[in-house]
């Protein structure tokens, strides 16, 4: 986030105004727009004692620094940690049952199922270890609801079976999946359970925070546990965020900041960026049907430009781990120094879930991998319409063999010292870079009548053209923002 000293202006002097009134509000702030010196000036004139709640706790450590001493900063799993008893946080540091000994201890057995790839029908088994991992999935997605207890539609079954398929398997796991949940809450059985389980049991006991006021930063990515937990304390809230950067919905946030049924104020200046690359972004947010548009910096001076091979760049931004993966393996080859900001944990998975299945044996625990018996299986589905964001991995896998993208991780530079991080959109949120590059795998589909893309895709480029303080090359996306300039705009 970008930090400024300056006057505050009208519009954080507004948001201050509204919080001496006492009343819960939110406070729309757009890309760079100073939330965080806002909220501090909010906290210097406030009374009584503050809590700040992050989602992350390096967030909430950097904040600390920057918060006078009646503000608190803290994350939602710190708070629950401390109040919920301590033989059931203790199971957090207990080894984690592997879906394979989950499924033994759940009597689960195989089931067949079909799939069809290109209207024709094929036989799937789905085995324990995979149904297995399905439960511990529903114990994550129940965690993140508003629900008390666990029911059937909390299981997700695989999105490529018949509505009739799904039913049948979430009633089937459903007993499994509610015997599960009540060994992850009984603190006498020895099973490891994720963070997720105390804070949904601090939530279902209706917890009073300690504090005389609340602020809720990046409130567009809460889920409904942690809205529900604030709507019903009966003390001051001040949510902040913007709906526009609400980029996890796979994750169960549900856009909170427009459902929030208070009073808004807003910050709409960037500080980060001047006009240029504020133009870039209000493509995107016309696109989303916003009528208030984002204000460059009229201090800062910014470019839309082509960066060639030999320009220095500091960041390329891409959509999917498979084409971050992509470029590093070719920023490597050319001898650059690449920094790496993306799923690395998930990407190594895949390689050795890709490399299980080139050996004859099951990837159970990568998702995308799950139900495939070898990678044949996987080639060829990569070449259907419905794998196509396989296509990526396959090629890379293909080409460059395992090993060497596992290496290729090994071998990352430091931020610091690197040449230019790669990262994809949705790791890139709340970072900034001088000269950023957009690639060309964000999803949308061009004619000449019309442009197709989802809110979603729009959110995530609105994302990642912000990173951006002095110079944004989109020339890969030049298409879709002279299609979207034309007003040819479907959503997908």
């Amino acid at each position: 986030m970008t930090q400024h000293t300056h006057t505050p202006t009208d519009e954080q002097l507004s948001a201050l105004d509204m919080a001496l009134t006492g009343q819960s509000f939110k406070i729309v702030a757009y890309a760079g727009a100073g939330k965080t010196s806002t909220l501090k000036l909010i906290s210097q004139n406030m009374r009584g004692q503050g809590l700040y709640l992050a989602f992350n706790k390096a967030i909430a450590t950097d904040a600390q620094g920057k918060f006078p001493a009646n503000v608190k900063c803290q994350t939602f799993h710190s708070l629950a940690f401390r109040h919920v008893p301590r033989n059931i946080t203790a199971k957090v540091s207990l080894p984690r049952t592997p879906p394979a000994k989950l499924a033994q201890e759940l009597k689960l057995a195989p089931l067949q199922v079909e799939r069809v790839m290109d209207g024709i029908k094929k036989p799937v088994i789905l085995s324990p270890s995979k149904l297995a991992s399905m439960i511990s999935d529903a114990i994550t997605t129940f965690c993140k609801t508003s629900s008390s207890y666990p029911a059937p539609r909390h299981i997700t079954p695989p999105s490529w079976l018949s509505d009739n398929d799904k039913l049948r398997l979430q009633e089937l796991l459903y007993p499994a999946f509610e015997y599960r949940w009540q060994q992850s809450i009984d603190p006498r059985h020895q099973g490891g359970i994720g963070h997720d389980v105390y804070l949904k049991l601090w939530t279902l006991s209706n917890p009073i925070i300690p504090a005389d006021f609340i602020l809720f930063d990046e409130a567009q990515d809460a889920d409904p546990l942690m809205m529900g937990t604030l709507l019903k304390q009966d003390k001051q809230t001040i949510y902040v965020g913007d709906a526009h950067q609400q980029i996890y919905e796979w994750r169960g946030a549900t856009n909170a900041m427009k459902k929030l049924p208070y009073p808004a104020t807003l910050l709409t200046q960037s500080f980060r960026f001047g006009d240029e690359i504020a133009d870039v972004a209000n493509v995107f947010l016309t696109a989303l049907q916003e009528t208030i548009p984002l204000r460059g910096n009229p201090n800062q001076s910014s470019a839309i430009k082509k960066l060639s091979a030999t320009d220095q760049k500091d960041a390329i931004l891409c959509r999917t781990n498979a084409s971050a993966m992509a470029k590093l393996l070719a920023g490597q080859r050319l001898g650059h120094k690449v920094a790496l900001q993306a799923d690395t944990n998930r990407m190594m998975k895949f390689c050795q879930g890709a490399q299980s299945l080139q050996q004859g044996k099951s990837a159970y625990g990568v998702a995308e991998l799950a139900f495939f018996n070898d990678w044949h299986d996987v080639k060829e589905f990569s070449e259907s319409s419905d794998g196509s964001d396989l296509k990526t991995w396959v090629r890379l896998i293909d080409e460059y063999g395992t090993q060497t993208m596992v290496n290729a991780i090994g071998h990352l530079a430091d931020e610091q010292t690197a040449d230019y991080v790669v990262s994809t959109a949705h790791k890139a949120k709340g970072l900034e870079w001088g000269r950023v590059q957009i690639d060309d795998d964000f999803l949308y589909d061009i004619n000449r009548q019309s442009v197709k893309i989802s809110p979603e895709e729009l959110r995530l480029l609105y994302v990642a053209c912000t990173r951006a303080k002095d110079v944004l090359d989109t020339e890969k996306i030049s298409d879709l923002l002279r299609g979207l300039k034309d007003k040819k705009l479907i959503y997908a």
